[in-house]
């Protein structure tokens, strides 16, 4: 049997480690191929906007409640379709915005003059909640701006009297719609490398919610916030993250150590064993310590039971060949007195030793004979055969008209 090529193949080992090693790091991967913790991130920060902004927008609606009676102009009507079931005790807003689905808007429109101002009960207002604003932007960092209906800034840090009524999510607040977008972020500086891993650093998240009174629009919470960073939380969560790693990497030794138990160290015995066999070492056939599997304890048990079946067989035609060999002395010695017999007991006789054809074709089998009533056992020529192939050599039944004629053919030395 030919041998196989040689080349590089990895180990049992090796393999085993490469899949457990694949495995451990395939939460990694899904994190930020498919972006699964920008996104956790993103919502969280949507989640905090919608908070502040219903506080805000409550007391917002308090205080244009109070000045409705000094002739204060609401904006359009809510439809029906959007008012939320007075029904419901709770009107949730969940949080939707995903990263992956491809509804990132380009960097947020610059604010416009106002086509007129703000009415001056709205400018009251937005005075009366500009130090609420901001004391919770020191400490939320969201960015936070008060509009009237008409989508004019009457509250915020910037761009107070300007109009951001053309901006697609506060357009859609005008008419009583909630809407959150993610925007385009340019940092104030070039993030480090290791950061344009996540996407999150390079967006902002706008959230747009409209404050109804009367089922009309009295105005919008427009917030802004870039959302945290993954590597940023993955460093505040630094402890946690460590111990997770820790626990990964000795679950993955420990599973290691099982495989390695059950399939690695029998599987290295069992090799073992068939080289020892191959050596003649009888004592490889005793049974392994260990088998690890079932099935591998099958696949050894009928490896080494045929392995010491071969080793008896061997034994059995050794000894055969030997008896044979004693029987007949030597090769030599056998032709000649088969060459004595013939020319002391045959000489004349060539009717007696010519086969008949039906015959020629058979008479090197074993233990083919036509004179099995006088003691042949059929055995000779198949030696006779045996023994020449054995050197190299070859006889053959040669046609002849009368007695038997044989070719033999010897290798040169």
């Amino acid at each position: 049997m030919s041998a196989a090529p040689d080349k590089w193949r990895p180990s049992l080992t090796l393999v085993i480690f490469t899949v457990l090693a694949t495995v451990g790091v395939l939460p990694l991967v899904g994190l930020f191929f498919f972006r699964l913790y920008d996104n956790q991130l993103i919502r969280q920060t949507q989640a905090e906007l919608i908070a502040q902004s219903r506080v805000l927008a409550t007391i917002y609606a308090q205080e244009v409640t109070a000045r409705l009676d000094s002739g204060l102009t609401l904006g359009a009507e809510v439809p029906p379709n959007v008012l939320p079931d007075p029904g419901d005790q709770v009107t949730p807003i969940r949080p939707a915005l995903d990263l992956t689905a491809n509804d990132l808007l380009r960097r947020r429109p610059d604010a416009q003059a106002a086509p007129q101002p703000a009415q001056p009960a709205y400018v009251e207002i937005g005075a009366k909640l500009t130090p609420i604003i901001r004391e919770t932007q020191k400490v939320t960092l969201a960015g936070f701006r008060i509009l009237d209906p008409q989508g004019v800034v009457i509250a915020g840090r910037y761009e107070v009297g300007q109009s951001l009524a053309h901006i697609e999510e506060v357009a859609d607040a005008l008419h009583g719609q909630y809407r959150a977008t993610l925007r385009n972020r340019v940092p104030d500086r070039p993030p480090p490398p290791i950061y344009s891993f996540s996407r999150g650093l390079g967006v902002h998240v706008f959230s747009a919610m409209p404050v109804i009174v009367n089922n009309r629009v009295a105005g919008v919470i427009y917030t802004t916030r870039t959302p945290s960073n993954i590597f940023d939380h993955l460093y505040q969560e630094r402890a946690k993250f460590v111990l997770a790693g820790l626990a990964v990497i000795l679950g993955t030794i420990a599973i290691g150590l099982v495989f390695s138990r059950t399939i690695t160290l029998p599987m290295r015995e069992l090799i073992d064993r068939a080289a020892r066999i191959g050596r003649g070492d009888r004592e490889a056939f005793r049974p392994l310590r260990h088998y690890g599997t079932r099935e591998f304890a099958q696949l050894s048990h009928s490896f080494l039971g045929m392995a010491e079946q071969l080793a008896r067989r061997s034994d059995y035609i050794a000894t055969f060949s030997a008896h044979l060999t004693h029987e007949l002395k030597s090769p030599l010695t056998s032709i000649k007195g088969a060459a004595e017999l013939l020319q002391d007991s045959f000489q004349g006789k060539p009717e007696g030793l010519t086969p008949a054809e039906p015959n020629r074709d058979r008479i090197f089998d074993a233990f083919f004979t036509t004179r099995r009533d006088q003691g042949g056992t059929g055995m000779g020529l198949a030696i006779a055969r045996a023994v020449m192939a054995s050197h190299g050599g070859s006889i053959k039944l040669k046609p002849t008209d009368e007695g038997a004629a044989f070719e033999l053919q010897f290798p040169i030395a």
